[in-house]
């Protein structure tokens, strides 16, 4: 048995449920999948207690698609007055449809940032994962984020043997333009 006695990150799998579908998903959520229910603020509240008894320095979320929580607002509350917090999204509807719930995550005491998933600067093939429509959806949620305050970045796939300077730069060039 070894005591733990420092705790950089805890990350919260908040559940398997997705309002996407895609067919390369590590987790293999979709729409309605329960394997893992969807987390609520009771069942964190320990977590994150122990957590700063630790001295976390970041809690992150995951999942499936984080925003069908219910709770997630109120764990993210809860959780940035403690550490900084990072949700991966991917920044479709389900973020959205609360836009207007996360305004109070802007005045906590430490910073809510999110990570989108665009699998590709080219519309075509992240939508092929994703579903007709999905870039720009994501880039939507990506921009309204962003306008709200929130710091914003990206997850996405990666080629092997890419020129990931130039595929970086072709993000950017997206980004600068919407």
């Amino acid at each position: 048995y070894i005591r733990p006695h420092l705790l950089k990150e805890l990350w919260f799998h908040t559940g398997t449920a997705c309002n996407l579908s895609c067919d390369f998903c590590l987790e293999g959520s979709s729409p309605g999948d329960k394997r893992l229910e969807l987390v609520k603020l009771e069942d964190v509240t320990p977590y994150i207690d122990q957590a700063v008894e630790l001295g976390v320095e970041q809690f992150s979320f995951t999942g499936g698609e984080p925003f069908l929580a219910k709770d997630l607002v109120k764990i993210l509350q809860q959780a940035a007055e403690y550490a900084p917090c990072l949700v991966l999204t991917n920044g479709t509807d389900a973020v959205q449809k609360r836009l207007h719930q996360l305004v109070p995550l802007l005045k906590s005491r430490y910073p809510v940032s999110f990570r989108i998933s665009i699998d590709s600067h080219i519309e075509a093939e992240h939508d092929a994962g994703r579903g007709e429509g999905m870039f720009d959806l994501a880039l939507q949620g990506m921009k309204a984020l962003y306008d709200m305050g929130f710091h914003v970045s990206i997850a996405r796939h990666m080629a092997d043997g890419e020129d990931t300077a130039a595929v970086e730069q072709q993000y950017r060039a997206i980004l600068e333009n919407y």
